[in-house]
């Protein structure tokens, strides 16, 4: 059975072995699912379930060497035969060897021991068995071992017919088996007990292939379920960060524009009042005397201290946005990742810059969530460089060696140029994936 034959849907990464195949067989492992290293989960429709065309697996070359081992058996013992025994006719014995080498080709074709470019059709190549084990056993009878290609043969066809088609075969098969024992001269006992015994050989064959190909079929659902499963997990996962950045976002917009309120009250209102005040008890020092000018003296000089004060305050309030590492860790808030966040707590960002970073940084973690398998750290950096602000998210992933970005990544890079900033990515395959954002301070 070659790679084709029907298979179950799904993902099949490192499967615990499915038990052995029949002779020539492949139980089915369907092919990994491929995947963009930072393509998003959203990027496509999703298509609709079809069955993948199944790899080759470690159980499936042992069936076929196995099965390929029957076929040289059964070629061996009929060699050690031809030489021990003269009185087979010259033609038969040829015309034996003829048909089992054009077996044995074709077998080897079909499990896929030989690789052609453009192989036959499966079903062809099911026939061509079928027909050359018969033509086998009924020019030579006596080779008691050629109804075991009978086996052989039905055990390759198991996945590649249908269940009427494999009863048809294993019917036509154990017709000529009936055939060429009795042309061996096995009588009316040896004659049926021949045919029983290789049908039942057959039937077991069949369903030991069938039943291997419905557990491994259920085994690949399982899995693409689970695969499903995990992935609905990562979108779930990276839609609560984008909802917590948004909500860190908006946080911190509404602390800076309530900062920013307090201080413009502060000014016009109290910074006001008390530069009225200083100026009133710099009027009414120059007019009064004796004890009373020390006390307008002092009054004049407090209120000179809380209007320089107030000044301060409101310096400091109006002295940028903060909240950067507050909204950081809102959004790196991620299931199944050690975070370690270091921020320059001096850095100060304006509103543009604040929601580019944070965009970053919420982008690279949920592609690391999503793409990075197996790994257990998320390290990011924020830190002023020169003059720059320079992010730095690096995962401890497998990395990959081929990738292409996809709309999470052009979004970073079409966010971080908008404020003439560039963003590098160095997939570092066994080291982790690593994105570096700089953004003009």
């Amino acid at each position: 059975m070659r790679r084709g034959a029907p298979a179950g849907a799904g993902r099949s990464a490192e499967d615990p072995d499915p038990g052995p195949p029949a002779p020539g067989t492949h139980a089915p492992d369907p092919a990994e699912a491929d995947r963009g290293r930072r393509a998003p989960a959203s990027a496509a429709a999703p298509a609709p379930s079809r069955k993948p065309v199944p790899a080759a697996t470690p159980a499936d070359r042992l069936g076929a060497g196995a099965g390929m081992v029957a076929v040289l058996a059964v070629g061996v013992a009929q060699l050690v035969a031809d030489v021990a025994l003269s009185d087979v006719p010259v033609g038969a014995r040829a015309t034996w060897w003829v048909a089992f080498t054009v077996y044995a080709v074709a077998f080897a074709v079909d499990a896929e021991v030989v690789r052609l470019r453009r192989p036959p059709p499966e079903r062809t190549l099911v026939v061509v068995l079928a027909v050359t084990a018969s033509v086998a056993w009924v020019a030579d009878p006596t080779a008691d071992w050629t109804p075991v290609l009978f086996v052989v043969t039905t055990a390759a066809a198991a996945a590649a017919l249908g269940t009427s088609a494999l009863v048809a075969l294993v019917t036509a098969q154990s017709l000529a088996t009936a055939v060429g024992a009795a042309l061996a001269g096995r009588g009316v006992v040896g004659v049926p007990f021949t045919v029983v015994i290789y049908a039942a050989f057959q039937t077991f064959a069949a369903i030991t292939v069938r039943t291997a190909m419905r557990e491994a079929q259920a085994r690949a659902e399982a899995d693409a379920a689970h695969a499903d499963l995990a992935a609905a997990h990562a979108d779930l996962a990276a839609a609560h960060a984008d909802l917590r950045a948004t909500s860190a976002l908006l946080a911190a917009s509404s602390r800076d524009a309530e900062r920013l309120r307090i201080a413009r009250d502060l000014h016009d209102v109290v910074g006001h009042q008390l530069t009225a005040l200083t100026l009133e008890l710099e009027i009414a020092s120059h007019r009064v005397d004796g004890g009373a000018a020390e006390h307008v003296t002092r009054a004049r000089g407090v209120a000179k201290d809380l209007l320089r004060d107030v000044r301060a305050v409101v310096g400091e309030l109006r002295g940028g946005p903060g909240g950067l590492e507050p909204a950081l860790r809102e959004v790196l808030d991620l299931p199944g990742l050690a975070v370690a966040l270091s921020v320059d707590p001096a850095l100060r960002l304006d509103d543009a810059r604040l929601v580019a970073v944070v965009r970053c940084v919420q982008e690279a973690g949920t592609n690391a969530l999503r793409h990075a398998p197996g790994a257990t750290r998320l390290a990011v950096r924020v830190r002023r460089e020169g003059g720059d602000v320079l992010v730095d998210v690096h995962d401890d992933g497998p990395g990959a060696l081929a990738w292409e970005p996809g709309h999470g990544l052009r979004g970073m890079q079409e966010r971080v140029a908008a404020l003439g900033g560039s963003l590098a990515v160095d997939p570092g395959p066994g080291r982790g994936f690593r994105v570096t954002a700089r953004v003009p301070a």
